[in-house]
């Protein structure tokens, strides 16, 4: 029994190796971020963190963000995990998890409960219920499963976990651009994966140091970019771009929509032949009615006196001029662009079709639903 006890506790430390310092470094940040985050809003200030805080779908207040939906906040391009790629059960660093407490805290359980925790911890199945990605990219790890023991091992200073980890890819910094972009008095930073999709930055005092840690280099927006106010436009619509966590837009999908516009536009402006009464001119209607209404009478006159004397004679001019302005005002013989005809519509674009985002290098872990203790 001692035997198989110790083998259930050989378990190895999570391998870091190969992973620079300065990436070390950056996990470590992000872990202390949330954990001071969390710690903010569990004492009220939950204000100066509102945007990393969310509400449950009943809108009850559900307090710190879980480790994914934080994650995908400060990283764009943040992946869904969408298949398990399992490594095992490691001990892990605490100080590189981003966890959540949003069930109990440290001080929510007494002197019993707190006992059989700590059993747990350190027993043979402290990795049983746990569920973590690591992002070696980034040298950090996100807590889908078991993710408020990470907060208690904090308070604790419990140097390190044992859990089941799962790895996770994240694109690697030269997938990425970097854009510091105005309009008007408003600026944004935006940033392009693959020289193609787009997702605004949500948090850039947060956000800006970790890609530059990471190694993401800024650029001047690209002429073969569109325009930087259509792009602010298109932002408040983005949509879900893949299996990315956070929607943004498809700068090809919105140059597509341009060059439709544009060859509406053309169309638009092409000449074509048309009448007066084809025309979008004010009270052309009424003039047409006046003219009709003095030629008939005219033409009845000039029916009664058979052209004969002067009532004739000018009945017969007036049925003439009538006649003549009504022939002139419905024959199309103006050139003139289709924009000008009283029922033209701007013609709608067609949608360009949005071929489906490129996969990443590497598939990556299923998500799993974020789980207590």
């Amino acid at each position: 029994m001692e035997e198989q006890t110790d083998i259930a506790f050989q378990v190895p430390d999570l391998p870091l190796d190969g992973i620079p310092s300065s990436i070390l470094r950056l996990g470590k940040r992000l872990a202390d971020t949330k954990y001071q985050v969390d710690l903010l809003g569990k004492n009220g200030w939950a204000e100066l963190t509102s945007n990393l805080h969310g509400l449950e779908a009943g809108g009850e207040w559900d307090g710190a963000d879980d480790a994914l939906t934080f994650f995908s906040k400060i990283f764009p391009f943040a992946i869904l995990p969408a298949e398990t790629e399992p490594m095992g059960v490691f001990n892990v660093p605490t100080e590189r998890v981003i966890g959540r407490s949003w069930r109990w805290w440290p001080e929510h359980l007494n002197g019993s409960s707190e006992a059989r925790f700590l059993e747990h911890l350190n027993g043979p199945f402290a990795a049983d219920g746990t569920s973590w990605y690591f992002l070696p990219a980034l040298g950090v790890l996100l807590a889908a499963q078991g993710q408020g023991r990470v907060n208690y091992c904090r308070y604790h200073h419990i140097p390190s976990i044992r859990a089941r980890v799962s790895h996770l890819h994240y694109p690697p910094a030269d997938r990425f651009r970097l854009y510091h972009v105005m309009r008007g008095e408003t600026r944004q930073s935006w940033v392009v994966y693959n020289n193609r999709y787009l997702q605004p930055v949500q948090l850039p005092r947060i956000t800006l140091p970790a890609l530059t840690a990471y190694g993401v280099h800024s650029a001047s927006w690209p002429l073969t970019f569109p325009p930087v106010a259509r792009v602010f436009d298109e932002l408040h619509h983005p949509q879900q771009l893949g299996d990315f966590i956070a929607p943004g837009i498809d700068l090809e999908a919105v140059k597509g929509r341009i060059r439709a516009e544009k060859e509406a536009e053309k169309r638009a402006v092409k000449p074509v032949k048309m009448a007066l009464s084809d025309m979008d001119i004010t009270n052309i209607w009424p003039v047409s009615l006046t003219l009709s209404f003095f030629f008939i009478l005219a033409l009845v006159v000039a029916g009664l006196t058979s052209g004969a004397g002067w009532p004739g004679g000018i009945s017969l001019l007036v049925c003439g001029m009538a006649g003549s302005l009504l022939l002139f005002i419905a024959t199309p013989i103006f050139l003139v662009s289709k924009r000008h005809h009283r029922a033209w519509q701007p013609e709608k674009p067609q949608a360009a079709e949005t071929p489906p985002v490129e996969e990443t290098e590497v598939k990556t872990p299923e998500a799993t639903a974020p789980g207590g203790g």
